[in-house]
């Protein structure tokens, strides 16, 4: 069962050893990607299961649109850990 993430805070604290997610998109598809957090330099790191792209991404540009929608399905509760 898929766990919705609430938060940036939440996301930190479940992908501090690396979790699959997904955002939910419309028609019921998603778009899944797999996240690690890295404490010390204070980043996410993220590959895009759909066309094997990564990113490392701030706090703030993770929740920035210009980047990533990951922190728009998190404030409209579309963002999920697998499992």
């Amino acid at each position: 069962m898929a766990t919705k993430i609430n938060s940036i805070e939440h996301l930190k604290e479940i992908s501090k050893n690396g979790c699959d997610c997904f955002m939910l998109l419309s028609g019921n598809m998603r778009s899944s990607k797999h996240i690690w957090y890295d404490e010390d330099a204070n980043q996410f790191e993220i590959i895009n299961l759909i066309d094997g792209s990564e990113q490392c991404l701030s706090e703030q540009q993770i929740m920035d649109k210009d980047f990533t929608n990951v922190g728009d399905a998190i404030a409209k509760g579309a963002f999920f850990k697998d499992r």
